[in-house]
């Protein structure tokens, strides 16, 4: 929320005393690094706390949760993690923190709403994108840029990934603007004009063969398409492959015979929209994801006032404004 600033850092100092965070990623990549950064350096201004940023190499839930079970053995304080699987977590690692008096909340990926309902007082607080809004949004600006409708795959990482079941539910009802029962919602149809030519995409976090799903829409064989959405940045974030890839169908993206729609703004996500090497990346905020998480388990620790929920603010960048449009978030910069 805005009203958790630096300001506030003096009066949680003085109550600080030797306490350790951690973040728990689903993976170490371009985007869990900065919430990596958030922590640190929010840590660093705090006396008497520090942050523990440790995560699988690749995504793996079983990892995640011997990583979380590690941090409980070494006597953490209170942890952050990204949801990689609701079910197996809430029932092993995370069960076992609980039970050590251990506070949890999620940060960027959720438990899904049956694990939140079946283990209420399991995490305490969220800390990250709304997705299903994050999802809304990349419908939303697909439809500015294709507004007669078309034809569309969408790309996501794992099939039981809440977070982003949530967007491409998200994503369906923007197109669509049909409400639906649950996520991920249902397969277009020629609803208002939209058409997904298939079930997504799942890459499994593997960026190369996020590139080489990528390269089959671009190419048009063997399924044909006219618009693509990813609903993370696994495509981009091997900057040389996908430069590598896209290049050739580079004249597709200014005719707008293929219109690429992606998620996240790093920097080199965002040096690709000066080189118009897709059309619209909506940014997340995984630095202050990093820098809330810590927040947040200070006042559960501290046992002071917080907010359950921290819905940190999306950024709109296009080749227009690709040199502006991740500067101007309220949550990030302060006076």
């Amino acid at each position: 929320m805005l009203f958790i600033i630096f300001s506030l850092f003096p009066s949680l100092a003085a109550s600080a005393n030797d306490l350790r965070f951690a973040i728990v990623p689903k993976f170490y990549g371009v985007f869990f690094d900065q919430s990596g950064n958030g922590c640190k350096d929010v840590a660093t201004q705090i006396e008497g706390v520090e942050c523990v940023y440790r995560g699988p190499e690749t995504a793996s839930v079983r990892i995640q949760d011997k990583i979380i079970e590690q941090l409980i053995n070494e006597g953490i304080d209170g942890i952050a993690v990204a949801i990689t699987q609701s079910k197996f977590l809430a029932e092993n690692s995370l069960q076992q923190a609980k039970q050590a008096g251990i506070p949890i909340i999620t940060y960027d990926s959720d438990f899904d709403a049956l694990t939140l309902e079946k283990y209420k007082d399991l995490r305490l607080a969220y800390v990250g994108t709304d997705n299903f809004e994050f999802g809304m949004a990349l419908g939303e600006q697909l439809k500015i840029l294709r507004p007669n409708g078309g034809t569309l795959i969408i790309q996501s990482g794992r099939p039981d990934s809440p977070n982003l079941n949530l967007r491409i539910m998200g994503v369906r009802t923007a197109l669509s603007g049909k409400k639906y029962a649950s996520p991920p919602g249902q397969l277009l149809l020629n609803d208002q004009g939209w058409t997904e030519v298939r079930e997504p995409f799942f890459n499994f976090d593997q960026l190369t063969r996020a590139v080489r799903q990528m390269e089959s829409v671009m190419k048009g064989q063997p399924i044909r398409a006219d618009s693509f959405i990813a609903v993370g940045g696994w495509p981009q974030n091997n900057d040389a492959l996908y430069r590598k890839m896209i290049e050739p169908y580079k004249g597709k993206l200014d005719r707008k015979e293929m219109v690429v729609v992606l998620s996240d703004a790093s920097a080199p996500q965002l040096a690709m929209l000066r080189n118009h090497l897709a059309h619209v990346n909506i940014g997340q905020n995984p630095y202050e994801m990093g820098r809330q998480a810590i927040l947040t388990l200070l006042k559960i620790v501290k046992k002071q006032k917080y907010e359950e929920v921290i819905h940190t603010p999306l950024n709109f960048c296009s080749p227009d404004n690709y040199d502006t449009c991740t500067k101007s978030s309220p949550m990030t910069h302060y006076d």
